[in-house]
Protein backbone atom coordinates (compact mmCIF):
# COMPACT_ATOMS: atom_id res chain seq x y z
CA UNK A 1 0.00 0.00 0.00
CA UNK A 2 1.44 3.46 -0.85
CA UNK A 3 -1.38 5.64 -1.12
CA UNK A 4 -4.76 5.78 0.95
CA UNK A 5 -6.60 5.81 -2.18
CA UNK A 6 -5.18 1.69 -2.75
CA UNK A 7 -7.54 0.75 0.45
CA UNK A 8 -10.90 2.13 -1.79
CA UNK A 9 -12.39 3.91 1.67
CA UNK A 10 -15.52 5.72 2.06
CA UNK A 11 -15.85 9.23 0.70
CA UNK A 12 -16.54 10.66 3.72
CA UNK A 13 -13.21 9.08 5.07
CA UNK A 14 -11.12 9.41 2.08
CA UNK A 15 -11.82 13.26 2.14
CA UNK A 16 -10.86 14.00 5.61
CA UNK A 17 -7.62 11.98 5.30
CA UNK A 18 -6.82 14.23 2.28
CA UNK A 19 -8.23 17.37 4.06
CA UNK A 20 -5.84 16.83 6.91
CA UNK A 21 -3.04 16.48 4.55
CA UNK A 22 -2.48 12.59 4.46
CA UNK A 23 -1.82 11.03 1.08
CA UNK A 24 0.33 8.65 2.11
CA UNK A 25 0.55 6.00 5.13
CA UNK A 26 3.38 6.04 7.27
CA UNK A 27 5.15 2.70 7.92
CA UNK A 28 2.54 1.32 10.90
CA UNK A 29 0.01 1.89 8.85
CA UNK A 30 0.77 0.23 6.37
CA UNK A 31 1.87 -2.55 8.00
CA UNK A 32 -1.47 -2.83 10.06
CA UNK A 33 -4.61 -1.33 8.16
CA UNK A 34 -4.51 -3.80 5.33
CA UNK A 35 -4.60 -6.46 8.57
CA UNK A 36 -7.27 -5.10 10.20
CA UNK A 37 -9.64 -4.44 7.70
CA UNK A 38 -9.22 -8.01 7.15
CA UNK A 39 -10.78 -8.78 10.56
CA UNK A 40 -7.35 -10.15 11.98
CA UNK A 41 -6.39 -9.91 15.83
CA UNK A 42 -3.59 -7.51 15.87
CA UNK A 43 -0.35 -7.23 17.61
CA UNK A 44 1.10 -3.60 16.75
CA UNK A 45 4.33 -2.45 17.89
CA UNK A 46 5.96 1.19 16.35
CA UNK A 47 7.83 3.90 17.52
CA UNK A 48 6.34 6.86 19.55
CA UNK A 49 4.78 9.48 17.13
CA UNK A 50 4.40 7.19 13.72
CA UNK A 51 0.76 7.23 13.50
CA UNK A 52 -0.65 4.19 15.89
CA UNK A 53 -3.68 5.96 16.15
CA UNK A 54 -4.83 6.11 12.46
CA UNK A 55 -3.46 2.90 12.18
CA UNK A 56 -6.68 1.73 14.43
CA UNK A 57 -9.11 4.45 13.57
CA UNK A 58 -9.54 4.24 9.90
CA UNK A 59 -10.47 0.51 10.26
CA UNK A 60 -13.09 0.92 12.65
CA UNK A 61 -14.67 4.22 11.19
CA UNK A 62 -14.46 2.24 7.92
CA UNK A 63 -15.89 -0.42 9.58
CA UNK A 64 -18.46 1.09 11.31
CA UNK A 65 -19.71 3.66 7.68
CA UNK A 66 -19.93 0.14 5.60
CA UNK A 67 -21.28 -2.02 7.50
CA UNK A 68 -24.19 0.56 8.89
CA UNK A 69 -23.40 -0.04 12.66
CA UNK A 70 -26.49 0.84 14.66
CA UNK A 71 -25.92 1.17 18.80
CA UNK A 72 -28.91 -1.64 20.09
CA UNK A 73 -30.98 -1.93 22.74
CA UNK A 74 -31.12 -4.57 24.64
CA UNK A 75 -33.66 -5.80 27.24
CA UNK A 76 -32.87 -5.38 31.36
CA UNK A 77 -32.51 -8.17 33.42
CA UNK A 78 -34.62 -7.98 35.83
CA UNK A 79 -32.10 -6.76 38.54
CA UNK A 80 -31.48 -4.09 36.22
CA UNK A 81 -32.74 -0.65 37.91
CA UNK A 82 -30.82 1.31 34.79
CA UNK A 83 -33.36 0.90 32.02
CA UNK A 84 -32.44 -0.85 28.56
CA UNK A 85 -28.25 -1.84 28.35
CA UNK A 86 -26.50 0.09 25.90
CA UNK A 87 -24.44 -2.35 23.41
CA UNK A 88 -21.42 -0.09 21.85
CA UNK A 89 -19.84 -2.04 18.73
CA UNK A 90 -16.01 -0.95 19.64
CA UNK A 91 -14.25 -0.34 22.73
CA UNK A 92 -11.25 1.26 22.86
CA UNK A 93 -9.30 1.22 26.06
CA UNK A 94 -6.51 3.99 27.24
CA UNK A 95 -4.47 4.22 30.49
CA UNK A 96 -4.65 7.59 31.05
CA UNK A 97 -7.42 10.04 30.97
CA UNK A 98 -5.57 12.71 28.11
CA UNK A 99 -5.03 9.27 26.10
CA UNK A 100 -8.70 8.77 26.40
CA UNK A 101 -9.53 12.12 24.86
CA UNK A 102 -7.08 12.65 22.49
CA UNK A 103 -7.93 9.34 20.86
CA UNK A 104 -11.62 10.69 20.58
CA UNK A 105 -11.00 14.23 19.10
CA UNK A 106 -9.37 12.35 16.46
CA UNK A 107 -12.41 9.90 15.66
CA UNK A 108 -14.37 12.96 16.09
CA UNK A 109 -11.84 14.24 13.34
CA UNK A 110 -12.69 11.67 10.89
CA UNK A 111 -15.94 10.05 10.95
CA UNK A 112 -19.00 10.99 10.40
CA UNK A 113 -21.37 12.21 12.54
CA UNK A 114 -23.31 8.80 12.34
CA UNK A 115 -20.52 7.02 13.71
CA UNK A 116 -21.21 8.24 17.63
CA UNK A 117 -18.73 7.98 20.47
CA UNK A 118 -18.22 8.90 23.92
CA UNK A 119 -14.69 9.38 26.14
CA UNK A 120 -15.03 7.45 29.66
CA UNK A 121 -12.47 8.14 32.14
CA UNK A 122 -12.45 9.13 35.79
CA UNK A 123 -11.97 12.53 37.40
CA UNK A 124 -15.22 13.73 36.54
CA UNK A 125 -18.47 13.21 38.59
CA UNK A 126 -20.01 9.56 37.05
CA UNK A 127 -23.43 10.87 36.63
CA UNK A 128 -22.16 12.72 33.43
CA UNK A 129 -21.32 9.75 32.16
CA UNK A 130 -24.61 7.97 33.32
CA UNK A 131 -26.33 10.56 31.63
CA UNK A 132 -24.17 10.58 28.44
CA UNK A 133 -24.96 6.84 28.06
CA UNK A 134 -28.59 7.32 27.97
CA UNK A 135 -28.34 7.43 24.25
CA UNK A 136 -26.30 4.85 22.85
CA UNK A 137 -22.51 5.88 21.19
CA UNK A 138 -21.11 3.27 18.78
CA UNK A 139 -17.90 3.54 20.46
CA UNK A 140 -16.96 3.95 23.80
CA UNK A 141 -13.25 5.07 24.55
CA UNK A 142 -12.34 4.62 28.41
CA UNK A 143 -9.94 4.59 30.86
CA UNK A 144 -10.37 0.84 33.09
CA UNK A 145 -11.30 2.06 36.16
CA UNK A 146 -14.32 4.28 35.29
CA UNK A 147 -15.41 1.91 32.44
CA UNK A 148 -15.85 -0.78 35.19
CA UNK A 149 -17.71 1.91 37.07
CA UNK A 150 -20.35 2.37 34.91
CA UNK A 151 -20.43 -1.33 33.57
CA UNK A 152 -21.09 -2.39 37.52
CA UNK A 153 -23.38 0.20 37.78
CA UNK A 154 -25.60 -1.39 34.48
CA UNK A 155 -25.71 1.94 32.64
CA UNK A 156 -22.78 0.32 30.03
CA UNK A 157 -23.19 -3.01 28.49
CA UNK A 158 -20.24 -4.19 26.46
CA UNK A 159 -21.97 -7.69 25.35
CA UNK A 160 -22.35 -5.99 21.98
CA UNK A 161 -18.84 -5.07 21.13
CA UNK A 162 -17.23 -6.66 18.32
CA UNK A 163 -13.87 -4.60 17.69
CA UNK A 164 -11.46 -3.79 20.82
CA UNK A 165 -8.40 -1.74 21.09
CA UNK A 166 -5.82 -1.15 23.89
CA UNK A 167 -3.75 1.83 23.06
CA UNK A 168 -0.50 1.87 24.95
CA UNK A 169 -1.06 -1.98 25.85
CA UNK A 170 2.69 -2.16 27.43
CA UNK A 171 1.40 -0.06 30.32
CA UNK A 172 -2.35 -0.94 30.01
CA UNK A 173 -0.83 -4.54 31.01
CA UNK A 174 0.91 -3.95 33.57
CA UNK A 175 0.18 -4.90 36.83
CA UNK A 176 -1.69 -2.04 37.65
CA UNK A 177 -4.21 -2.48 35.20
CA UNK A 178 -4.06 -5.70 34.26
CA UNK A 179 -6.44 -7.37 37.05
CA UNK A 180 -8.79 -4.33 35.88
CA UNK A 181 -8.48 -5.49 31.67
CA UNK A 182 -8.64 -9.14 32.56
CA UNK A 183 -12.49 -7.75 34.46
CA UNK A 184 -13.81 -5.94 31.23
CA UNK A 185 -12.83 -8.89 29.00
CA UNK A 186 -15.01 -11.28 30.59
CA UNK A 187 -17.56 -8.39 29.64
CA UNK A 188 -17.04 -8.99 26.02
CA UNK A 189 -18.56 -11.61 23.72
CA UNK A 190 -15.89 -14.47 22.97
CA UNK A 191 -16.08 -13.46 19.03
CA UNK A 192 -14.72 -10.20 18.82
CA UNK A 193 -11.43 -8.29 16.85
CA UNK A 194 -8.79 -7.54 19.57
CA UNK A 195 -5.85 -5.24 18.46
CA UNK A 196 -3.00 -4.03 20.83
CA UNK A 197 -1.00 -1.48 19.88
CA UNK A 198 2.06 0.21 21.72
CA UNK A 199 5.18 1.79 21.09
CA UNK A 200 7.23 -0.71 23.78
CA UNK A 201 6.42 -4.41 24.49
CA UNK A 202 8.44 -6.07 27.24
CA UNK A 203 8.84 -10.41 26.17
CA UNK A 204 6.46 -10.67 29.56
CA UNK A 205 3.79 -8.13 28.28
CA UNK A 206 4.03 -9.77 24.79
CA UNK A 207 3.41 -13.14 26.33
CA UNK A 208 0.73 -11.90 28.41
CA UNK A 209 -0.64 -9.53 25.56
CA UNK A 210 -0.54 -13.24 22.81
CA UNK A 211 -2.73 -14.95 25.60
CA UNK A 212 -5.90 -12.34 24.82
CA UNK A 213 -5.94 -12.38 21.09
CA UNK A 214 -6.53 -15.20 18.63
CA UNK A 215 -4.10 -16.50 15.79
CA UNK A 216 -2.81 -12.88 15.88
CA UNK A 217 -0.98 -11.34 13.20
CA UNK A 218 2.51 -9.47 14.58
CA UNK A 219 3.58 -6.18 12.67
CA UNK A 220 6.85 -4.46 14.21
CA UNK A 221 7.82 -1.31 12.48
CA UNK A 222 11.09 -0.14 14.13
CA UNK A 223 10.69 -2.55 17.50
CA UNK A 224 12.52 -2.06 20.53
CA UNK A 225 12.61 1.09 22.92
CA UNK A 226 13.42 3.32 20.24
CA UNK A 227 12.89 6.90 19.13
CA UNK A 228 12.27 8.80 15.80
CA UNK A 229 14.97 9.42 14.04
CA UNK A 230 13.83 13.09 13.40
CA UNK A 231 14.77 14.20 16.96
CA UNK A 232 17.93 14.94 18.49
CA UNK A 233 19.38 14.30 21.82
CA UNK A 234 21.64 16.43 23.79
CA UNK A 235 22.29 17.03 27.11
CA UNK A 236 23.46 19.80 29.51
CA UNK A 237 25.73 19.34 32.87
CA UNK A 238 24.85 21.92 35.74
CA UNK A 239 26.36 22.89 39.30
CA UNK A 240 23.59 23.47 41.12
CA UNK A 241 19.79 23.39 41.69
CA UNK A 242 18.96 27.27 40.83
CA UNK A 243 21.28 27.03 37.64
CA UNK A 244 19.04 23.83 36.11
CA UNK A 245 15.97 26.22 36.82
CA UNK A 246 17.63 29.23 35.19
CA UNK A 247 18.41 26.88 32.09
CA UNK A 248 15.39 25.86 31.50
CA UNK A 249 13.59 29.09 31.93
CA UNK A 250 16.88 30.31 28.91
CA UNK A 251 15.90 27.41 26.90
CA UNK A 252 12.23 28.08 26.75
CA UNK A 253 12.88 31.85 25.65
CA UNK A 254 15.12 30.51 23.27
CA UNK A 255 12.24 28.84 21.25
CA UNK A 256 11.18 30.07 18.13
CA UNK A 257 7.58 32.19 18.03
CA UNK A 258 5.22 29.47 17.38
CA UNK A 259 7.21 26.88 18.88
CA UNK A 260 6.30 25.35 22.00
CA UNK A 261 8.27 22.70 24.45
CA UNK A 262 7.31 20.84 27.05
CA UNK A 263 9.41 20.17 30.25
CA UNK A 264 8.92 16.82 32.25
CA UNK A 265 9.81 15.92 36.30
CA UNK A 266 9.12 12.84 38.03
CA UNK A 267 7.67 14.34 41.02
CA UNK A 268 4.34 16.49 41.58
CA UNK A 269 5.78 18.81 43.77
CA UNK A 270 8.72 19.17 41.81
CA UNK A 271 6.19 20.21 38.67
CA UNK A 272 4.13 23.09 40.87
CA UNK A 273 7.11 24.82 42.04
CA UNK A 274 9.06 24.65 38.91
CA UNK A 275 6.17 25.87 36.69
CA UNK A 276 5.86 28.84 39.57
CA UNK A 277 9.26 29.69 39.19
CA UNK A 278 8.95 29.97 35.67
CA UNK A 279 6.37 32.81 36.18
CA UNK A 280 3.08 30.32 35.56
CA UNK A 281 0.47 31.06 33.41
CA UNK A 282 1.06 34.78 33.67
CA UNK A 283 4.73 33.80 31.90
CA UNK A 284 2.55 31.52 29.33
CA UNK A 285 3.87 28.51 31.25
CA UNK A 286 1.27 25.63 32.41
CA UNK A 287 1.45 22.83 35.00
CA UNK A 288 -0.34 18.92 34.98
CA UNK A 289 -0.26 16.31 37.63
CA UNK A 290 -2.29 14.16 38.57
CA UNK A 291 -3.54 15.77 41.50
CA UNK A 292 -4.66 18.41 39.30
CA UNK A 293 -9.14 17.95 38.79
CA UNK A 294 -10.06 16.93 35.28
CA UNK A 295 -11.20 20.04 34.51
CA UNK A 296 -8.10 21.94 35.26
CA UNK A 297 -6.38 19.50 32.85
CA UNK A 298 -8.47 20.36 30.36
CA UNK A 299 -8.70 23.58 30.53
CA UNK A 300 -4.65 23.59 30.65
CA UNK A 301 -4.28 21.28 27.73
CA UNK A 302 -6.61 23.32 25.73
CA UNK A 303 -4.60 26.43 25.76
CA UNK A 304 -1.05 24.41 25.39
CA UNK A 305 -2.89 23.57 22.29
CA UNK A 306 -4.07 26.64 20.89
CA UNK A 307 -0.62 28.48 21.78
CA UNK A 308 -1.56 30.32 24.77
CA UNK A 309 0.84 28.57 26.53
CA UNK A 310 4.43 28.52 25.21
CA UNK A 311 5.58 25.79 27.49
CA UNK A 312 3.85 22.98 29.49
CA UNK A 313 5.48 21.66 32.98
CA UNK A 314 3.99 18.09 33.21
CA UNK A 315 4.78 14.22 35.00
CA UNK A 316 4.32 11.51 33.34
CA UNK A 317 0.28 11.82 32.72
CA UNK A 318 1.11 13.72 29.75
CA UNK A 319 4.13 11.60 28.54
CA UNK A 320 1.89 9.46 26.06
CA UNK A 321 -0.92 10.38 24.03
CA UNK A 322 -0.29 14.05 23.63
CA UNK A 323 -0.08 15.55 20.18
CA UNK A 324 0.71 19.01 19.66
CA UNK A 325 2.91 19.28 15.97
CA UNK A 326 4.32 22.59 17.44
CA UNK A 327 6.03 21.19 20.09
CA UNK A 328 9.59 21.75 18.93
CA UNK A 329 11.52 20.70 22.03
CA UNK A 330 11.17 18.54 25.05
CA UNK A 331 12.89 19.05 28.19
CA UNK A 332 13.80 16.56 30.95
CA UNK A 333 14.10 18.56 34.60
CA UNK A 334 16.28 15.61 35.61
CA UNK A 335 17.37 12.11 34.42
CA UNK A 336 13.87 9.82 33.90
CA UNK A 337 13.80 7.04 36.15
CA UNK A 338 13.40 4.56 33.23
CA UNK A 339 14.39 4.42 29.36
CA UNK A 340 10.53 3.77 28.78
CA UNK A 341 9.71 7.16 30.19
CA UNK A 342 12.35 8.71 28.46
CA UNK A 343 11.35 7.47 24.96
CA UNK A 344 7.52 8.15 25.46
CA UNK A 345 8.05 11.68 26.80
CA UNK A 346 10.51 12.42 23.85
CA UNK A 347 7.96 11.29 21.60
CA UNK A 348 5.48 14.31 22.22
CA UNK A 349 7.84 16.00 20.20
CA UNK A 350 9.31 15.58 16.22
CA UNK A 351 5.53 14.15 15.63
CA UNK A 352 4.28 12.68 12.16
CA UNK A 353 8.12 13.01 10.78
CA UNK A 354 8.98 16.79 12.16
CA UNK A 355 11.80 17.99 13.52
CA UNK A 356 12.20 18.02 17.46
CA UNK A 357 14.58 17.84 20.13
CA UNK A 358 15.40 16.52 23.79
CA UNK A 359 17.31 17.59 26.50
CA UNK A 360 18.18 16.95 29.74
CA UNK A 361 19.19 18.81 32.31
CA UNK A 362 21.68 16.72 34.72
CA UNK A 363 23.85 16.85 37.64
CA UNK A 364 27.56 15.46 37.48
CA UNK A 365 26.63 12.22 39.38
CA UNK A 366 23.56 11.67 36.75
CA UNK A 367 25.63 12.23 33.55
CA UNK A 368 26.83 8.54 33.96
CA UNK A 369 23.72 6.93 34.56
CA UNK A 370 22.22 8.15 31.44
CA UNK A 371 25.17 7.99 29.01
CA UNK A 372 24.78 4.48 30.19
CA UNK A 373 21.48 4.50 29.60
CA UNK A 374 21.26 5.96 26.00
CA UNK A 375 23.78 3.44 25.02
CA UNK A 376 21.64 0.75 25.59
CA UNK A 377 18.99 2.45 23.73
CA UNK A 378 21.85 3.32 20.42
CA UNK A 379 20.77 6.91 20.69
CA UNK A 380 23.59 9.33 20.07
CA UNK A 381 23.55 12.05 22.03
CA UNK A 382 26.06 14.94 22.77
CA UNK A 383 26.83 16.86 25.38
CA UNK A 384 25.97 21.03 25.17
CA UNK A 385 28.03 23.78 26.67
CA UNK A 386 25.90 25.74 28.61
CA UNK A 387 25.03 29.41 27.78
CA UNK A 388 24.43 32.61 29.20
CA UNK A 389 21.67 32.35 31.68
CA UNK A 390 18.50 34.14 31.72
CA UNK A 391 17.35 35.78 34.23
CA UNK A 392 13.82 34.09 36.21
CA UNK A 393 10.85 36.15 35.99
CA UNK A 394 9.26 36.45 39.39
CA UNK A 395 7.66 33.62 40.99
CA UNK A 396 4.17 32.89 41.03
CA UNK A 397 1.50 31.14 43.53
CA UNK A 398 4.81 29.32 45.08
CA UNK A 399 4.18 26.31 46.94
CA UNK A 400 4.27 26.29 50.57
CA UNK A 401 6.31 23.16 51.02
CA UNK A 402 9.57 22.49 48.44
CA UNK A 403 8.33 18.62 49.42
CA UNK A 404 5.22 16.53 49.04
CA UNK A 405 2.29 17.61 50.71
CA UNK A 406 0.08 15.36 52.51
CA UNK A 407 -1.99 15.22 49.64
CA UNK A 408 0.67 13.65 47.45
CA UNK A 409 1.41 10.58 49.62
CA UNK A 410 1.94 8.43 46.94
CA UNK A 411 4.96 10.57 45.66
CA UNK A 412 6.05 9.46 42.24
CA UNK A 413 4.06 8.83 39.13
CA UNK A 414 4.45 5.84 37.43
CA UNK A 415 8.15 5.78 38.18
CA UNK A 416 9.49 2.25 38.96
CA UNK A 417 12.50 2.24 41.18
CA UNK A 418 15.98 3.28 40.12
CA UNK A 419 18.75 0.82 41.46
CA UNK A 420 19.62 1.41 44.79
CA UNK A 421 16.30 3.36 45.97
CA UNK A 422 14.73 2.45 49.29
CA UNK A 423 11.27 0.33 48.69
CA UNK A 424 9.27 3.16 51.00
CA UNK A 425 10.47 5.66 48.30
CA UNK A 426 8.14 4.15 46.04
CA UNK A 427 4.81 5.63 44.82
CA UNK A 428 1.49 3.52 45.33
CA UNK A 429 -1.08 2.14 43.11
CA UNK A 430 -4.57 3.45 43.80
CA UNK A 431 -4.86 0.03 46.22
CA UNK A 432 -2.14 1.40 48.09
CA UNK A 433 0.32 -1.24 47.00
CA UNK A 434 4.08 0.39 46.72
CA UNK A 435 5.07 0.55 42.87
CA UNK A 436 5.17 2.64 40.41
CA UNK A 437 4.02 0.35 37.63
CA UNK A 438 0.87 0.20 39.15
CA UNK A 439 0.34 3.53 39.22
CA UNK A 440 -3.31 4.41 38.09
CA UNK A 441 -3.75 7.19 35.96
CA UNK A 442 -7.23 7.22 35.62
CA UNK A 443 -8.41 7.40 39.01
CA UNK A 444 -8.54 10.25 41.50
CA UNK A 445 -7.53 9.28 44.92
CA UNK A 446 -11.41 10.03 45.65
CA UNK A 447 -13.47 6.87 46.34
CA UNK A 448 -14.72 4.89 43.44
CA UNK A 449 -17.75 6.05 42.51
CA UNK A 450 -16.78 10.04 44.49
CA UNK A 451 -14.76 10.78 41.20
Amino acid sequence: MVSFAELSLTSFLADRLQQAGFTAPTPIQKAAIPLALEGRDLLAQAKTGSGKTLAFLIPLIERAVKEGWKAAGHAPSASSHAGPSRLPRALVLAPTRELALQIEMELRKYAPPSVTSLAVYGGIPIERHYRALRQPPLIVIGTPGRLLDVAGSRHLDLRGVEYVVMDEADQMLDRGFLRDIQRILQLLPAQRQTMLFSATFSPEILTLAESMLKNPARTAVDPGVNTPTTITHAYYVVPSESSRVQLIHTLIQQAVTGEQSMVFCDQKYKVKRLAARLGGEPASVGAITGNHSQAQRERTLTAFRSGRLRSLVATDVAARGLDVPSVSQVIHYELPGNPTSYVHRTGRTGRAERSGATLLILSPQEEHEYLAMVRRLRIQTRRLTLPTLAVLPTPVNEPESNGPSRHDGRGREARPRRAGERPNSMPQDSRGRQGGRGWRADRPAAPRHGQ
